[in-house]
């Protein structure tokens, strides 16, 4: 690394970083004492540390000698420098930082943030189950299978979802829906990405026999840390769906915002899910699905979880209504 860049980096941090994401480590005082666990919000003022043995609680910045957090930062320069860094115990007044080989001492104050870096590799499943059944006066059951598979590669992302629902009144069936959709990102310009999306949905009780459709899709992550997600993308591609009816296809647009948050230190989750799809051909036929709801940890991996889907149609098939909604509660695993 070049004399002037690694003086460039030599400016950094203890304190002037924007809130961080928790991160493992320890915070070294100028008295010599050493605290020790899950580092919290990083301000220039205070710096908030959670031990094992005890509630979160701040120490003040500038009592600070160092911090060590166990894994690497991307940080940002005043400069408008980039690069990924990890901290490491100080050398004379300032701050260790360590990229690749290469280390120098950080004053202070260069920093206009620093987050914890991902790692290149990132994998998360879910697999949810809800169901419903009476007996009596009316025989009824209602069961809905929800799966989905996050797996993050450096600045590759694939997401693929799959749900099935299925409801019987008296033997009678009246549900039975397939939705499986896949979305690859590839981020070429950090919050910005391109790639391609893929569609299929089939539910012959409301006379759809298939719809399939596959984009491009141009989008941006808003933010996208350890706790929160909003990912915002437009797309346009090809769709074709058989009915009752009729057999058709052609050109389609679509807008699609996926939005995760976690709340009280990812005890519960909050998420909505929606997709906006026209189709140029037939009955110019607009599409809009929205999934909404909360998640609850229970034990470990196991939550519980309450969702409001809405789906809703401009020129549905015929028979069919414009508008379908479903409330589901049921248990989840992730793994």
């Amino acid at each position: 690394m070049r004399t002037k860049t690694v003086k460039s980096i030599i400016y950094l941090l203890l304190i002037a970083l924007l809130p961080a994401t928790a991160l493992a480590g320890k915070i070294t005082m100028k008295n010599g004492d050493v605290i020790s666990g899950t580092l919290g919000k990083v301000t220039a003022e205070k710096i908030f540390i959670k031990p094992d043995y005890t509630d979160e609680f701040a120490v003040i910045a500038a009592e600070v000698v160092a911090i060590e957090p166990d894994t690497n930062f991307e940080v940002e320069l005043l400069n408008g420098d980039k690069f990924v860094a990890k901290f490491a115990e100080t050398q004379g007044s300032g701050q260790l930082i360590l990229i690749g080989d290469e280390s120098g001492n950080i004053p202070i104050s260069q920093v206009a943030t620093a987050t914890k870096a991902k790692p290149y590799y990132q994998r998360l499943s879910n697999v949810d189950l809800s169901l419903t059944i009476n007996k009596g006066n009316t025989d009824s059951q209602n069961i809905m299978f929800f799966a989905d598979n996050l797996v993050e590669v450096g600045k590759h992302r694939h997401l693929a979802k799959i749900t099935f629902r299925r409801e019987k009144i008296n033997g009678i069936s009246t549900k039975e829906q397939d939705l499986l959709n896949y979305q690859y990102n590839s981020i070429f310009n950090d919050p910005w990405y391109t790639g391609i999306t893929v569609g299929y949905e089939r539910d012959p009780i409301r006379n759809l026999d298939y719809r399939y459709s596959i984009a491009a899709i141009f989008g941006r992550d808003i933010f996208n840390d350890d706790d929160r997600l909003l990912a915002i993308s437009v797309g346009a591609g090809y769709s074709g769906e058989k009915t009752v009816e009729t057999l058709d296809s052609g050109a389609v647009s679509s807008w699609n915002l996926i939005y995760n948050q976690d709340i009280k230190d990812g005890e519960i989750k909050f998420f909505h899910n929606q997709n906006l799809a026209y189709q140029f051909f037939g009955d110019n036929n607009m599409i809009f699905k929205s999934k909404t709801g909360f998640q609850f940890s229970l034990i470990k991996d196991i939550y519980a979880k309450i969702s409001l889907r809405y789906d809703y149609e401009t020129e549905p098939v015929i028979s069919a209504s414009k508008d379908d909604t479903t409330l589901a509660i049921g248990i989840g695993a992730k793994f």
